[in-house]
């Protein structure tokens, strides 16, 4: 009896193995990646001049998130995630409609580009290559 109960504990504790914490950085690059990544979009569609230190910065905080994506629910994950971020698509007919939401996005653009070329999302591309250069 003795011996039944202690396997039954021993069984019962290998079955407590801790499950792996994601690192903190993650949550913090899967929040932002898209917000960032919509605004440097936006700003290129309709002409708002992005400076390479904020295009360069958004990239490597959008490939640890795209990876992360892809990594989670696969390619269509991914997909989603990049389509989620483009700009609607207007033709010539509908100027109108995209003068105003270009208009609408300037501010989050100009955050974004501000965040982006600041200390703030220095730190945050640092933080994303250091996600990526993490073994899984």
């Amino acid at each position: 009896m003795r011996r039944t109960l202690g396997l039954i504990l021993l069984l019962a504790g290998c079955a407590e193995t801790p499950v792996a914490t994601p690192p903190p950085e993650l949550g913090e690059v899967a929040a932002n990646a898209p917000v960032l990544g919509e605004a440097v979009r936006a700003g290129q569609a309709c002409g708002i001049p992005v400076p390479v230190t904020a295009l360069d910065r958004a990239a490597r905080i959008e490939a640890a998130a795209i990876e992360q994506r892809e990594r989670e629910g696969g390619t269509a994950a991914r997909d989603d995630f990049l389509r989620a971020m483009a700009p609607p698509e207007f033709d010539a007919r509908h100027q109108a409609d995209r003068n105003r939401w270009c208009a609408a996005r300037r501010p989050e653009i100009e955050r974004a580009t501000g965040f982006l070329t600041g200390p703030e999302g220095s730190a945050l591309a640092q933080r994303a290559e250091a996600m990526r250069a993490r073994p899984r």
